[in-house]
């Protein structure tokens, strides 16, 4: 495989358009830029919702969901079944790429021994310390795909494995408001108002930005994201839900981040990032990408999503 045209790629990812998230964003944007450049994109992901469809087409990308117990084997015995039943997706693809659920996948690396093979580290589980199953996992993706990806190194660290490349995320293209009047009635910057943009869980470090409010009231505060700690965010300003952010990143003076892909939209939106962690791990998480890009001030640095499609194209076809 010299060239990289009209390749058939097969990505596995737990969850997908509709879903939000990190991981899902990531994926769908890689998808829409391979299936620019002319590649033919497929998707197996949960139906984590009975309201969607088991084979749907969107933006020229084939997705194909299923349902599964939520038990660790039953659950894992049953996604196998479904690949097998499905394993003419496997044989059609030229490239398979797991996106942190290579276990998926583990049967057929070695039913399909020639198949193309990679995977991407997105994070880990969101509990600390990591579980010994969990980091198992990691070494067996490694271990067995044919090249890796992290996104952040500190994955390394904590999982005891060397990946090939190392990203963080892409950025939209910025646009220029067209609506120049602010949530206040005044263009620019919003003094005292911030946005927390993620999921509303333990692991982005809520919990500890929660607190911080406790001491710093005179905030107005919007909740972009949703999750197990509703309740306790309804207390401190709204709950918009997962709606598009930079109209209200473009106001916000300040950004608390719950992941890289919100840290990145944030900065390249002219807000002021501050982090929170409740852990080691989460600690060096944001330690990170606070020395990589120096809190903004290296905004040009952040590749657009082509960038990060073509650094995929270029891994697979230096690998294969």
């Amino acid at each position: 495989m010299s060239e990289a045209k009209n390749m058939k790629v097969l990505f596995l990812t737990h969850y997908f358009y509709p879903h939000i998230g990190g991981v899902e964003k990531h994926v769908l944007e890689i998808s829409r830029d391979l299936i620019a450049k002319n590649h033919k994109v497929t998707i197996v992901t949960e139906r984590y919702d009975d309201s969607l469809s088991e084979h749907e087409v969107f933006e020229n990308i084939e997705i194909y969901r299923f349902s599964y117990p939520h038990k660790r084997f039953k659950g894992l015995s049953e996604i196998w079944k479904w690949l097998w039943k499905k394993r003419n997706l496997i044989k059609e693809s030229d490239i398979i790429h797991c996106h942190d659920v290579f276990i998926w996948y583990l049967p057929f690396r070695f039913l399909f021994p020639l198949k193309k093979v990679f995977t991407t580290f997105h994070g880990w589980e969101g509990v600390y310390p990591i579980p010994l199953i969990n980091i198992l996992h990691k070494k067996l993706a490694n271990l067995f795909s044919r090249k890796t990806i992290a996104i952040g190194k500190y994955i390394e660290k904590y999982y005891g494995i060397r990946t090939n490349k190392i990203l963080y995320g892409g950025t939209d293209e910025v646009k220029k408001p067209k609506d120049k009047q602010s949530l206040a009635g005044k263009a620019g910057k919003i003094k005292n108002y911030l946005v927390f943009l993620g999921r509303l869980e333990k692991d982005t470090g809520l919990p500890e930005f929660l607190e911080w409010l406790e001491k710093n009231k005179k905030y107005q505060v919007d909740f972009i994201g949703d999750g197990s700690l509703h309740e306790e965010c309804l207390k401190y300003g709204r709950i918009l839900g997962f709606v598009d952010p930079s109209p209200f990143l473009e106001r916000a003076k300040i950004c608390v981040p719950g992941g890289y892909l919100s840290y990145i939209e944030a900065v390249s939106l002219g807000c002021r990032v501050i982090t929170f962690a409740s852990n080691e791990l989460k600690d060096d998480y944001w330690a990170e990408i606070h020395s990589v890009y120096k809190n903004g001030k290296k905004i040009k640095k952040f590749p657009p999503w082509e960038a990060i499609t073509n650094m995929y194209i270029k891994l697979w076809r230096k690998h294969v």
